[in-house]
């Protein structure tokens, strides 16, 4: 079999981009009604990051770009999808919910990046996403107290157990090292000045 070349693999994925936005607008479109007209920002917020992303894959190699524009896309589908009423949750709900999709995008970006999951990413994105479903918990009133309330409160209790579990790991580290070694390709990516900047 013939290889593609590269100009023709450009207007397949170009093709495939825009047949996912085309699809998602219709989503939005034939699920509901247009209450409050067609939300244009919502939508021109979904194709900068169908552009940004397009061109993450074809033009720019470097790894921020493709977050930025999962982030970005993802961020006008939940607008478009919360205005046209697809969605169950108001805009007032957005922030919690942006907070949950850099997660999302941080774990996409290292698969993009790494071809798999490491710990580098893993572990901020996970925290994020669960700093995310909190927010969303409080934003959507499952939890009943308020949110000042409730990091006047536990706030404190939170910083001494991960400041425990940080003496612990560096603890651990010290007098067990032969059974908790530092992953060195994992680190590489933290010191070395073209992976930081995705080159």
């Amino acid at each position: 079999m013939k290889k593609i070349t590269v100009p023709i693999l450009n207007m397949v994925l170009a093709a495939g981009v825009l047949l996912i936005l085309a699809g998602l607008l219709l989503i939005s479109y034939f699920s509901t009604e247009f209450t409050a007209g067609i939300p244009v920002w919502s939508i021109a917020t979904m194709i900068v990051g169908a552009v940004i992303f397009y061109l993450a894959l074809t033009v720019f190699s470097m790894a921020v770009f493709f977050f930025l524009g999962l982030l970005v896309f993802f961020l006008g589908l939940c607008m478009t999808f919360v205005f046209t009423n697809v969605l169950p949750f108001g805009p007032e709900h957005l922030w919690p919910v942006a907070v949950l999709l850099c997660g999302i995008c941080l774990i996409l970006t290292c698969v993009f990046k790494h071809h798999r999951i490491r710990g580098v990413y893993l572990v901020p994105s996970v925290l994020i996403e669960t700093l995310g479903v909190i927010f969303l918990l409080f934003s959507m009133n499952v939890i009943t107290i308020s949110l000042s309330v409730f990091v006047a409160k536990w706030l404190p209790l939170i910083f001494i157990l991960f400041g425990a579990a940080l003496v612990g790991v560096f603890m651990w580290q010290r007098n067990f090292n032969n059974y908790f070694p530092y992953d060195k390709d994992e680190l590489s990516d933290l010191t070395d000045e073209k992976n930081f900047y995705g080159e």
